[in-house]
């Protein structure tokens, strides 16, 4: 029993460092950290934030920035000559001890945006001295010691480094951007540049983190003109015609809820927040006075109080604000989009083709990149350094210099030869798989209409199939597959599904098929989730989908990254590592993740694991289980890993000795629970099986989403795109003073800036060396069964996710977003508690236990 169990999870300690990289080549680089020098005798003061008679919690960040801010200016003399740093929420850090007791209350004013005429609203504002954050702490942790104040220091100095950018930006959680734009998207948006912050503690000292950022936010329009993009619509007239049916205005309300909004007919300075449109246009749209008595319509109403000759459009919908029970409208006409409104919390969602431009737009090669950054801070160096001096900091404006290692490239094993890659990829061309299955028993389904694919256009993509199949290994003993054209049969994809499932296992002489090919109209294909339902969950056979283009066109490189899923999926293995120091030991690579619906959703999440069954770590099968949503800890791990460990020992007749569990999805501020946890359920795992049976376990994370990014000095240690060359490796500088972690760029660019997978090793009973387990995590990111390149992460992460997210599909679809605003109505906890999502999941047909189905 690991000392995990014992152990509170505040005082949990993470595997120390035992050296650095040794093996590869050297290499010159430099990363977007910038070094920050403090002072160790400097002091933060910290005080707590209140409003009397209102609670902070219930009021925005942006508001609660906006008093702060009219504090400092209304009452500079209560602080006296001492900086300060507002969090947006609860916290004020102070440069020195402000001019006061423990506490002070003073008044500020704020004008009411609502209206000039109205008086400022006035808040009493109090401050309460709670702590000193004296910077020796932070002193101390960079030399190793163990502080846990140390925290409280960086979130201190984190919030002092963001008051500039804050003022003079337009901020968006840990983002800033420039509230200009030369990247107008489609559906009246436009792509905005900024860039992310953060402090971050590593080797070289306390450092300054800041890459790119790019969001889609609102065009700055009127009302009238975001709602005809929405809704396709050239001009009022067609608006008109629009909206003159439910469809029309269930989209539109949909387009513009939670939008926020201004307006042009009258001095203002409020930002107004939607909340749907009337069903009346504005000429039968009443306004209700006092008593209950009907006034006039907005549009008469408007001419009256405004003196215009009238509205122009009053034959359109109004705009609707405030509560249902104590609605205000507005004219359409008058509406104007908020500026600085960002797409998503407009409620909105992007479009394929608006996601596709925002990417096109962000992806910078990395010198462009790191350009950009650059010339960001450098606008704000002045200033910010000017800030942070009081409180004791002073910001660099050069990147942080190191020295990596490129680790070598491992060699690629086929059946008839092996393969050196270059710059993270290969081609196949010549080759065959290392072990490839026969494919003897499988039926096509094509679900095209017959002006997509015909009957004989089918027969000749199989011919075409089965030829490349053959030249790449694949032994097919069935080379006429059953065919179901399922719109001549007029058969749903349950039932079409089902008959070439029967068709195939009768012409195979087979209990049942290993394959269901099916082509697909579309890309993206609706039916997708289906499919799979049906293929994963009641059939428990294999499924391949491939669009008809691809398979009318039937190029060989198409066929044949097809192929690799293929041979993947009925038990073959495409390629293995032939430098792969095999040893005695039997060792599991088990990897985890867990899928989350979208924010809001009150659907559940899945967990999957999934567990290697060779001990060339090219075999795998998963396990997956639902829980209750966003929990991001696996509930059921035990139950899985025990799964996975027997299904080893079924296939092996032996139990593995030694476990890497890799583990995917989680913050750094997760990672003591997650541990203590999840290492405790693999004990229980071992333990169920066998009393006696321990096998040692090194528990590692692997963090994407990160803002650190490397770039290489010298040209010839950079691919063709201008990014690290593939095992790109750091343990310096950048890293943590103390604990076991590391950054390896183990695939090679396509475009943009190579992001590098962070790795935190956190509990190591096998005592790797640095060496080891960097050269064990980079081979592995070679054999991913999908493709013939280098991955950023090891394969089993990626079927961890894939496997998970495949899983989503397989909750039953019932009114749960309903039901979850019906308890919410009622007063009850929410559907996280009452619903048994176990009863509405269904699971993976146990005949795919051992099939990589999720490829």
């Amino acid at each position: 029993m690991s000392a995990l169990r014992t152990t509170p999870v505040e005082q949990i300690s993470f595997c120390a460092r035992p050296g650095y990289a040794q093996k590869g080549r050297t290499t010159a680089l430099f990363a977007n950290h910038y070094k920050v020098d403090f002072n160790p005798a400097a002091i933060v003061q910290q005080y707590d934030f209140k409003l009397e008679g209102i609670d902070i919690n219930d009021m925005p960040s942006k508001k609660l920035k906006t008093i702060m801010k009219a504090v400092i200016k209304q009452r500079r003399e209560t602080f006296g000559d001492a900086r300060l740093a507002f969090d947006g929420r609860s916290i004020v850090y102070a440069s020195k001890m402000l001019p006061f007791d423990n506490e002070v209350t003073v008044e500020c004013e704020i004008e009411d945006e609502r209206s000039t005429d109205r008086p400022p609203r006035k808040y009493m504002v109090k401050l309460l001295y709670t702590a000193e954050r004296p910077l020796t702490e932070m002193q101390a942790f960079l030399r190793g010691e163990r502080r846990e104040s140390a925290v409280d220091v960086i979130n201190a100095l984190d919030v002092v480094l963001r008051t500039v950018p804050t003022m003079k930006l337009v901020s968006a959680g840990r983002n800033f951007y420039m509230p200009t734009s030369d990247y107008p998207i489609s559906g009246g948006a436009e792509v905005w540049l900024g860039y992310n912050q953060s402090l971050r503690p590593g080797q070289a000292g306390t450092t300054f983190n800041a890459d790119l950022a790019a969001s889609a936010f609102l065009k700055v329009m009127p009302v009238m003109e975001f709602i005809c993009q929405q809704l396709n619509c050239r001009d009022p007239r067609q608006l008109q015609q629009a909206l003159g049916d439910m469809r029309g205005q269930k989209q539109a309300s949909k387009a513009i809820a939670t939008l926020a909004i201004t307006v042009n007919h009258r001095p203002t300075k409020r930002t107004f927040r939607v909340s749907g449109l009337s069903r009346t246009p504005a000429s039968g749209t009443f306004i209700q006075l006092e008593g209950g008595k009907q006034g006039p319509s907005v549009a008469d109403y408007f001419k009256e109080k405004y003196k215009k000759q009238g509205l122009q459009f009053p034959h359109l919908p109004c705009i609707r604000i405030g509560s249902a029970a104590k609605s205000n409208f507005l004219p359409i006409e008058v509406c104007d989009v908020a500026p600085g409104h960002r797409f998503t919390n407009a409620g909105l969602k992007l479009s394929d083709r608006q996601t596709a431009d925002l990417i096109k737009i962000a992806c910078r090669r990395p010198e462009e990149r790191r350009g950009l950054v650059h010339n960001q801070l450098g606008m704000l160096m002045g200033e910010l350094n000017e800030h942070a001096h009081d409180f004791g900091m002073r910001v660099h404006n050069k990147a942080i210099a190191m020295t990596g290692h490129i680790l070598p490239v491992p060699e690629i094993k086929y059946a008839n030869g092996n393969e050196r890659p270059s710059a993270g990829k290969w081609n196949m061309m010549g080759k065959k798989f290392s072990e490839a299955a026969e494919l003897a028993c499988w039926a096509i389904i094509c679900m095209c209409g017959p002006r997509d694919m015909q009957l004989n256009d089918v027969q000749q993509f199989a011919v075409n199939f089965v030829s490349n199949a053959k030249k790449i290994g694949m032994k097919v003993s069935m080379e006429r597959p059953p065919i179901m054209m399922m719109f001549d049969e007029r058969l749903s994809i349950p039932d079409a599904m089902q008959s070439a499932f029967d068709q195939a296992a009768k012409a195979g002489r087979r209990p049942k098929p290993q394959l269901l090919l099916c082509i697909m109209p579309v890309k993206p294909f609706p039916d997708y989730p289906q499919v799979k339902l049906v293929g994963d969950t009641q059939l428990g056979v294999a499924t391949q989908l491939l669009w008809v283009k691809h398979a009318r066109d039937g190029k060989p490189t198409v066929l044949a990254n097809v192929l690799l899923k293929v041979n993947a999926k009925i038990g073959g293995r495409n390629a293995a590592d032939c430098t792969y120091q095999r040893t005695t030991c039997v060792i599991v690579c088990v990897c985890a993740d867990v899928h989350h619906a979208s924010p809001g959703s009150s659907r559940p999440s899945i967990a999957a694991v999934v567990a290697s069954l060779d001990n060339q770590f090219v075999r795998h099968a998963a396990c997956v289980r639902v829980q209750g949503p966003r929990k991001e800890i696996i509930e059921d791990l035990a139950g899985m890993v025990r799964k996975l460990i027997m299904l080893f020992h079924s296939i092996n007749r032996v139990y593995p000795q030694k476990v890497v569990f890799l583990r995917d999805g989680v913050s750094e501020g997760q990672f003591r629970q997650v541990l203590k946890l999840e290492v405790r359920a693999i004990e229980e795992a071992c333990r169920s099986i066998s009393s006696d049976y321990r096998p040692l376990i090194t528990f590692l994370t692997c963090q994407k989403r990160h803002h650190t990014r490397i770039y290489a000095v010298n040209a010839q240690d950079q691919d063709q795109s201008g990014n690290t060359q593939a095992g790109t490796v750091v343990d310096t500088a950048i890293c943590h003073p103390t604990e076991f972690d590391f950054f390896l760029c183990s695939h090679g660019g396509l475009q943009g800036t190579s992001r590098p997978t962070k790795y935190s090793v956190l509990w190591d009973e096998m005592n790797f060396s640095p060496d080891q387990i960097q050269k064990l995590i980079y081979e592995l990111c070679y054999l991913q069964a999908r493709c013939t390149r280098s991955v950023s992460i090891p394969p089993a992460v990626y079927y961890a996710h894939l496997a998970a997210f495949r899983a989503q599909h397989f909750v039953q679809d019932m009114d749960i977003e309903s039901q979850s605003a019906i308890s919410g109505r009622s007063g009850g906890s929410g559907s996280a508690i009452s619903i048994d999502w176990s009863e509405r999941f269904t699971n993976v047909h146990e005949d795919l236990t051992n099939v990589m189905y999720f490829v």
